[in-house]
């Protein structure tokens, strides 16, 4: 099947393009790669630009195109070299396998990713003609299950959207191991609803060059953004800040509100476990973490006061934990005067209990993204030999289905 016979039947299946598409310099973009792109992909970012094929509340197929964001947050570029960068580091926590990925000759090319956060590839290294690339799919969600990260599909690109639409493809992140059907549905990808046609950067300039900055300029919240990208579409929960403020029954420290709201829930590193902020009627939201670690933490200091000497919030200075890690330790706040002026107190699970340390949230976070070891127990640390941007990254979580919710009054 010709390329306008494949494109005809993509347009029959899930619908005409939804809104007119960001303009596209294929010539420069390829250059910037240094490779060709597949003819289908091309037609279709050029007919369709940054869409959604399927639907979120069930599962979608995220077409990532050479655009720009109308708020500044996607640019093309960016977001492919931070997705080999992420995707580098993630299966290597649980596999030996390696994967290359551009620009080192033969490696993955990303394109895509999943509503369930999975990321979609080509295979560069499979032919040398870009039309047989085939796609490979990491998924992000099997560290538990212990399956293999990797799914090759072993067809091109609109063979596997028709595959996803029409039957489902494999994928072990997503529920009973298949990604689809997908509903037949097509529409611009609402964060890039907008977009704006992208241009590379000038030869010698690198697009992350900002994040390689960040390892030691700047501060905040606007170094971490810099150094970590957030995800587009944070996961934060259908509540407010007013009602998670009336139910813990204090406000928290804003430089903590500034970041949760810029990420949601997800996880550091594969090891500091972020809650959603705002989901109050679920067992992984922020509010029931809060509750259940505060409830654990008080048993734990009537039981061995000399083991905790922080008393539980709320007593004035009180440790007030709000993340956890896969080691089981607690981050939290010594909550003594004003939210804004807490301390971060950790509760180690393998050793004693320190003072709190000085700086908010914020700034312990950075310092440890950065590759510092924070003056306290409970955080693991890179050695000085390690890079972090080898080891450090933010994987946001998906929305909870409904057979995990959770009521609480």
């Amino acid at each position: 099947m010709d390329l306008t016979a494949r494109l005809a039947a993509f347009t029959a299946l899930v619908g005409p393009p939804p809104d007119p598409a960001p303009a596209v310099d294929w010539a420069a973009v390829e250059a910037w790669l240094e490779t060709p792109l597949p003819a289908d992909y091309k037609a279709l970012a050029s007919a369709y630009g940054p869409v959604e094929i399927g639907h979120p509340d069930t599962a979608a197929i995220r077409l990532h195109t050479p655009c720009v964001s109308a708020d500044g947050r996607y640019a093309y570029g960016s977001w492919l070299v931070e997705t080999h960068r992420h995707s580098a580091i993630r299966p290597r926590m649980f596999t030996r396998e390696r994967r290359r990925f551009l620009p080192e000759e033969g490696g993955l090319l990303a394109f895509a990713t999943t509503s369930g956060g999975d990321h979609l590839f080509w295979d560069t290294s499979a032919a040398a003609d870009p039309d047989a690339w085939p796609v490979v799919l990491l998924t992000t969600s099997v560290a538990v299950g212990g399956d293999a990260p990797w799914v090759a599909y072993e067809v091109p690109l609109t063979e596997l959207l028709s595959a996803a639409v029409r039957d489902g493809v494999p994928d072990p992140g997503e529920p009973g191991g298949r990604l689809g059907p997908l509903p037949r549905t097509v529409r611009t990808w609402a964060p890039l609803s907008g977009a704006t046609p992208w241009s590379p950067p000038p030869r010698g300039t690198y697009v992350d060059a900002r994040q390689h900055a960040a390892l030691t300029e700047g501060e905040g919240l606007e170094a971490i953004t810099a150094l970590i990208p957030p995800p587009l579409t944070p996961q934060m929960g259908k509540g407010s800040w007013e009602e998670l403020f009336e139910r813990l029954g204090t406000r928290l420290p804003a430089d903590f509100v500034a970041l949760a709201q810029t990420y949601g829930a997800g996880i550091w590193s594969w090891w500091l476990d972020m809650p959603a902020p705002l989901d109050l009627g679920h067992r992984r939201g922020l509010a029931a973490d809060i509750e259940e670690m505060l409830e654990g933490y008080r048993s734990l200091r009537e039981a061995h006061p000399a083991y905790y000497p922080l008393p539980a919030w709320p007593a004035p200075g009180g440790f007030l934990p709000f993340a956890s890690t896969i080691d089981g330790d607690q981050i939290g706040w010594c909550a003594e005067g004003e939210p804004e002026e807490w301390r971060i107190a950790v509760n180690p699970r393998h050793s004693d209990q320190g003072p709190p340390l000085e700086g908010n949230f914020t700034e312990t976070l950075l310092h440890w993204l950065r590759g510092g070891r924070p003056a306290v127990e409970g955080f693991f640390w890179l050695r000085e030999d390690q890079d972090p941007l080898e080891h450090m990254f933010f994987e946001p979580f998906t929305t909870p289905g409904p057979d995990e919710a959770q009521e609480h009054p």
